[in-house]
């Protein structure tokens, strides 16, 4: 039984009211831990987590609190670096200004989609805090800045103790020191204006007071002279994880300007062969984002960036790959030259930290780095997948790269080539995903309802390939069709094959057992074989005058199930442009019915077309006035073949001057038109 939506509603709605609020450490560690456990791709994830702030509904504002709230998650999200890796706060912050977003919209999935464009993360944790009474409703939730797809939502309530109620009375400018960043769960608050610290400030402080002063020198690039200011200056500061996140700055603003520094361009290079494991470490991929931004890799950033990539983990090769290569407008022969030091280094077994990863992963980060980039991507596959020693998991993945480079091809020759190793990858493996994943990949050829929409998918999925496909994989075809467990999609790829004429022994007949099935007297096998010849299109019209003699058929134990054979010969009849008269004088007849078999009749014969004009202006010229119903269909089946029903034009006009009825002469002007042309 189905339960109203209303209902749904108001039990969501009484869940919500009876949630009970929770300590502080137990909301963040429960929203922590869901986030963490939730299922994701790629691993480690990129995640960005923006400020927490107050809803419009909320009686008190706090910036400390959302400030301390948004620290404490990170916190806890840090001591999972297997699952996520953390964007650094500075360079959102950074991102969030430069575009004026509005916190509060960061829960929408337009707003994180736009993020994701602009920063190099998978997903966006945002939130919002509503302070009332006595509880603080906390609610997040995780946008994955692809697809914009919500992969966590999460909604708790605060109780509120004394230390929480003191940051709601902080003043602006003061500052609270996260939970997990000292020994106890208690909240420390220093109030500015209050007797001043004797306490030395530690580096981090430190650090913190020198970027916020560096900061402002960007605002003003307008001279080389500035420029090379703000370079010796941002030189006086190590690009360590600490005080260097003023590079960071630097690196955007020169990018976002387009600022060609090689002064600092050579700083950079000289931090990136320092970091002995930029897996771990953003300083690397921001260097050689940066460096790259150009669309131009030179020898000395490519050696430089070469020696990175050597010791990354197999999950971030990709991402530097798309930078250097894909991205890259150097020469095609100089690109190819350092795909091929690429796979030198994985069969060397010196790709990758803290274990070298085999040659397989190794391929597939290629073909992942260089999705935007089809003719490297293809060369990669045409060169290098021979020497691939492939396992079930290896050979799904390779199909998925297969049919997406077929997709994102637009040269139609270099479909038919994408398409033959396609078929060659299909015929030579076999594997457990093998069925699902080839049928998946011919459904994208289907049309749909939206004219528009099949444009299209005609574009990009070409019927003529998908033709060569199911006629040089016939027996893989043949061999999956009945593999899935659910019996609608066993049903779907039956009429896919009996479509593409692919036979299925025991379940598609070939035209000369179905056949013999016709001449018999098993009635519901003759309507399972009609039902799959119907499917044929054409194909069916070698037995064409077996099928016409089915209209002779009678029987007395079960008509319903012949009329439906019947019905379904007039339907395969039609496909087969038929130009048999009995054939046609059987359609003819059937139209007084208004039954199945009169709208079947009704689109057979206008398939037909020109061998059913004389037929029916016969059936026309017998008509009066008194069988206006049947003048009406005769006319209209002949206005829609069009100029082939020029014969018909005299008995047309007959009865449009003899009828009385407006119905039949507004059709029989129409019709008149139809054959002219006009």
């Amino acid at each position: 039984m189905k339960i109203p939506f209303v209902l749904l509603l108001l039990a969501g709605s009484a869940t919500l009211q009876a949630q009970k609020p929770k300590s502080y450490p137990a909301i963040t560690q429960e929203l922590a831990q869901k986030i963490v456990a939730s299922p994701g791709g790629i691993l480690p994830q990129k995640l960005a987590v923006v400020p927490f702030t107050a809803t419009t509904s909320s009686t008190e504002q706090s910036p400390a609190f959302g400030e301390y709230l948004t620290e404490t998650i990170l916190g806890l999200l840090s001591g999972h670096p297997e699952k996520l890796k953390l964007f650094e706060r500075t360079r959102m912050d950074a991102i969030l200004k430069e575009h004026e977003f509005i916190l509060t919209d960061l829960m929408k999935p337009a707003a994180a989609l736009k993020i994701g464009q602009l920063a190099p993360i998978d997903a966006l944790l945002s939130g919002t805090y509503t302070k009332l009474k006595s509880y603080i409703e906390v609610s997040a939730r995780v946008i994955d800045v692809t697809s914009g797809e919500i992969t966590v939502s999460y909604l708790g309530r605060i109780k509120m103790n004394k230390n929480l109620t003191a940051l709601f009375l902080q003043p602006p400018g003061t500052e609270t020191e996260p939970a997990g960043k000292s020994g106890s769960n208690t909240v420390q608050i220093t109030f500015s204006g209050t007797a001043a610290s004797t306490a030395p400030k530690s580096k981090e402080e430190i650090c913190k007071e020198r970027v916020a002063e560096f900061r402002p020198r960007l605002n003003d690039l307008s001279t080389p002279e500035k420029i090379t200011t703000v370079v010796n200056e941002a030189l006086k500061t190590p690009f360590d994880n600490q005080c260097g996140k003023l590079h960071y700055d630097v690196m955007y603003s020169f990018t976002r300007f387009k600022i060609d520094a090689p002064v600092y361009k050579n700083f950079l290079l000289h931090t990136l062969d320092t970091i002995a494991y930029p897996a771990g470490d953003d300083r690397a991929y921001e260097i050689v984002r940066y460096l790259s931004a150009d669309a131009t890799v030179d020898e000395a950033e490519w050696k430089s960036s070469f020696t990175a990539l050597g010791r990354v983990g197999n999950y971030s090769i990709s991402s530097y790959i798309n930078y250097l290569l894909a991205k890259s407008t150097n020469a095609e022969v100089e690109q190819k030259k350092r795909i091929a030091a690429y796979f030198t280094l994985a069969e060397e077994g010196k790709l990758g930290l803290p274990r070298p990863v085999p040659y397989e992963t190794a391929f597939v980060e290629m073909m992942e780095g260089l999705k935007s980039n089809q003719p490297l991507r293809q060369h990669v596959y045409e060169t290098y997948s021979s020497k691939l020693i492939t396992d079930d998991k290896l050979k799904s993945t390779v199909f998925s790269e297969l049919t997406s480079m077929y997709a994102d091809e637009q040269s139609h020759a270099q479909k038919r080539v994408l398409m033959s190793w396609l078929i060659s990858f299909v015929n030579a493996n076999d594997y457990p995903k093998a069925h699902e994943q080839l049928y998946d990949f011919v459904w994208k050829f289907n049309l749909t309802m939206y004219e528009s929409r099949n444009e299209e998918i005609r574009n990009v999925y070409r019927e003529d390939d998908l033709v060569t496909l199911t006629k040089q994989c016939r027996n893989k075809f043949s061999e999956y069709a009945l593999l899935t467990p659910y019996a609608s999609q066993k049903e779907d790829r039956i009429n896919f094959c009996v479509k593409y004429a692919i036979p299925i022994a025991g379940v598609i007949p070939t035209l000369e057992e179905a056949d013999a099935i016709l001449k018999g007297n098993d009635l519901a096998e003759q309507l399972r074989v009609m039902k799959l010849l119907a499917l044929m299109g054409a194909q069916p019209k070698k037995i064409e005058n077996t099928i016409v003699s089915l209209f002779s058929k009678r029987s007395l134990d079960d008509r319903n199930t012949l009329t439906s054979i019947q019905t379904l010969a007039i339907e395969i009849l039609g496909n087969c442009k038929t130009n048999n008269v009995k054939a046609i004088d059987y359609m003819i007849s059937v139209l007084p019915h208004y039954g199945n078999d009169t709208e079947a009749a009704k689109e057979a014969l206008v398939k037909i077309g020109k061998p059913a004009v004389q037929p029916l202006i016969i059936a026309l010229d017998k008509t009066t006035e008194q069988n206006g119903g049947l003048q009406f269909q005769l006319v209209t089946l002949l206005g829609k073949i069009g100029k082939d029903a020029a014969p018909a034009e005299k008995s047309i006009q007959r009865v449009l001057t003899g009828s009385r009825n407006g119905d039949v002469k507004y059709a029989a002007e129409a019709a008149l038109q139809s054959i002219k042309g006009m």
